[in-house]
């Protein structure tokens, strides 16, 4: 039996899917958060603070609980931390529009972070699942699916707006993902049920520290910064960009405009990045080349005052944030043993989201200190300094795979029928043709 399964186009269209309506569901609400905090009874003085921690509240939980369902996963199949994930994002939504406070609607936000995590759980699920040579573009399709609804969500939320009320956006998501929960409790394959050991022996569960030191500190932390520097660009991109328009009133078309240039290059290299994995082998290379170019556009923003010039440096830098989180999530799965991956891939994806939360949390403290020409500055250097941290370790994994490569056996190299038989009396005696042992 083959060590690997390969994905049926089921499984992933099921997983497309279901991140498709997550992301574009909660990227919905993250435009018209204040206005829904507003609704529910939020001061004028005290919406943004409520607005703020709602956005960042699922991200802390998330980073914590993701490596603990990622160990489950390996003990029961990641299948099942598909459908918990979407169970937990329907009973979440369902919390969010019952809520009849601002305090409400955290605690909601807070059960999301702990019990949903769809995407974690969707690319846990597909470096588990994906062949050796094809997990680089399956984790490229699934974050491709990310990609689609953060692109798609703000424009479902700018349109609900209008409405003045978001309950229904709540609620079809809550049912949605209820739907999406069952079909993939029907038709999504575990794939552990084909990769289990036949004498049922489990194998010894690291402690989480020894997972990081197995995967290596420093391409984690690597992670935690570009995530850090990327996502801390969010609320400071606004009043950058606000700087440079000559009308106020032209400040959110430019912001929206230019959020979706950014995700649009995403979604393009999503797909790319993936192939290119799958062909080198060698993610932390890809991790540093493409944390090193996005790290220029940042900083070459950070110089520009002509709003056009940045169209196309969003969309390098979409293109190239694309590969950051499935390099390091392909790099963490090659790290894992064969019933591992869902827990490794789990701690690598919490170092992620760690980023993703304090990322936005310091820099919208420090704009009170800071020009915003400054903060995206200082965003870029933290992107940059990924590339100059991982590259020792990229250099390192290179060098060992040629090596790999130099010292292979001729016989996993050279076809078998090209192979030179021995001869004298130490020759294997030929057989006829058709006989039973051959093939």
């Amino acid at each position: 039996m083959n060590e690997y399964v390969t994905m049926r186009r089921t499984d992933m269209g099921l997983l497309w899917i279901s991140q498709f309506v997550n992301t574009a569901g909660l990227m919905a609400l993250v435009p018209i958060m204040p206005l829904y905090m507003a609704s529910l009874g939020a001061s004028e003085a005290t919406v943004g603070i409520w607005a703020g921690a709602a956005i960042a509240a699922p991200a802390l939980p998330l980073a914590i609980t993701t490596p603990l369902w990622g160990r489950l996963g390996d003990r029961i199949g990641p299948k099942w931390m598909v459908v918990r994930a979407l169970v937990g994002l329907c009973l979440a939504m369902a919390l969010m529009a019952a809520a009849g406070s601002p305090l409400g609607l955290l605690a909601a936000r807070i059960v999301q972070g702990t019990l949903g995590g769809v995407v974690e759980a969707a690319a846990a699920y597909v470096g588990s699942a994906a062949s050796e040579g094809s997990r680089g573009r399956a984790l490229g399709r699934s974050y491709s699916a990310t990609a689609a609804g953060a692109l798609a969500g703000p424009v479902a939320g700018g349109t609900l707006v209008a409405t003045g009320d978001l309950r229904p956006l709540l609620i079809g998501i809550a049912v949605t993902a209820l739907l999406l929960g069952a079909v993939c409790t029907l038709r999504l394959r575990n794939p552990h049920d084909a990769r289990r050991p036949s004498t049922g022996a489990e194998p010894a569960r690291a402690a989480l520290t020894s997972v990081c030191s197995r995967i290596g500190w420093i391409p984690l932390a690597g992670g935690f910064l570009a995530f850090f520097g990327l996502y801390g660009l969010i609320p400071i991109y606004a009043d950058f960009v606000t700087e440079l328009v000559s009308e106020p009133l032209q400040a959110g078309p430019w912001v929206g405009g230019l959020h979706a240039v950014m995700w649009a290059g995403t979604l393009v290299g999503s797909l790319w990045w993936g192939k290119v994995n799958d062909k080198t082998g060698l993610p932390l290379r890809t991790l540093v080349i493409a944390s090193g170019v996005t790290a220029a556009t940042v900083l070459i923003q950070a110089t520009v005052g002509w709003l056009p010039a940045l169209v196309p440096l969003r969309f390098i830098q979409g293109f190239c944030f694309a590969a950051l989180a499935q390099s390091l999530m392909l790099y963490a799965s090659q790290r894992a043993g064969q019933h591992e991956r869902a827990g490794y891939l789990g701690v690598a994806n919490s170092f992620l989201l760690g980023g993703q939360f304090l990322g936005p949390l310091m820099a919208g403290s420090a704009m009170a200190l800071l020009t915003p020409s400054v903060g995206v500055l200082i965003t870029g250097i933290c992107v940059a300094s990924t590339a100059l941290l991982v590259l020792a370790p990229a250099i390192a994994t290179a060098r060992a795979s040629r090596g790999d490569a130099a010292r292979a056996p001729v016989a996993s190299i050279v076809p078998r029928r090209w192979r030179a038989r021995p001869s004298g009396r130490h020759a294997a005696p030929r057989r006829p043709h058709g006989w039973a042992g051959d093939g």
